[in-house]
């Protein structure tokens, strides 16, 4: 397919490959390890809480036609689900959590987009939002399978990635095709500019995700635990042995 018959959501897809493969690299590195810790998981929460935060907000302060556009459905809002977990994984007093210089700098980013060029702020809401749709519904699985309190009575299920009844699969092709319409009214040069910031969206997401803390804690404590069960092998071997 040529370049001017293809679709705009599958241009950004080859445009943002590379960018795109180390930032989901990243997020399996730092929390794969790190699914039992929700002070680790919450962390992560609370990074993305900003950016989700401020996009949703900036589309009520700029009432965009495109901007609301690519708000397919309600159910996409999530600034209210974000704060429900933060609360269950941080606590009442989450909001106090200091931010880190990425995350400031990624705010003050988005603040100069809205003021210069609302515009590709939608380049955020697109790749944030589908990154969610996708990528987030399996760590949610993992959280499910592997998180503390894996018991039916106690599992917590976090709302951020909790659509309800609503079909994933097609809240997201329905997402795709409206950032498809939208592109159809932008010129050759702004789809340029917007696959290049989408690159940008990739970059700032690494920075933030790699000023989450706490995975050399999880790391030493998978550690301990795994040294303490070498030696209670190493012991049965040897009990064995000796009375053998």
């Amino acid at each position: 397919m040529s370049e001017a018959n293809e679709l705009f959501t599958t241009r950004m897809r080859k445009a943002t490959r590379k960018i795109h493969s180390v930032s989901d690299a990243l997020v399996n590195a730092k929390f794969a390890l790190s699914l039992r810790d929700e002070a680790v998981w919450g962390g992560g929460l609370f990074v993305f809480y900003h950016i989700f935060a401020f996009l949703e907000d900036a589309k009520d302060r700029l009432n965009m036609p495109d901007y609301n556009k690519l708000f397919v459905k309600k159910i996409l809002y999530r600034k209210k689900a974000f704060e429900e977990d933060l609360s269950h994984y941080l606590g009442a007093n989450w909001q106090s959590t200091p931010k880190s210089e990425a995350l400031e700098n990624y705010i003050e980013h988005l603040h100069n987009l809205e003021t210069e060029q609302p515009g590709l702020l939608l380049a955020y809401v697109y790749h944030l939002y589908l990154g969610l749709l996708s990528g987030g519904q399996i760590l949610a699985k993992k959280r499910k399978m592997f998180g503390e309190k894996n018991t039916l009575q106690n599992m917590y299920v976090d709302k951020v990635t909790d659509f309800g009844d609503v079909e994933i699969g097609e809240l997201k092709k329905d997402f795709r095709n409206a950032m498809n319409e939208i592109a159809e009214h932008m010129t050759k040069d702004e789809q340029d500019v917007f696959i290049e910031e989408s690159n940008q969206v990739f970059l700032m997401n690494n920075l933030i995700v790699n000023s989450v803390g706490g995975q050399n804690k999880v790391l030493c404590n998978m550690f301990y635990k795994a040294s303490i069960f070498l030696l209670v092998v190493i012991g049965v071997v040897y009990a064995y042995k000796m009375h053998k």
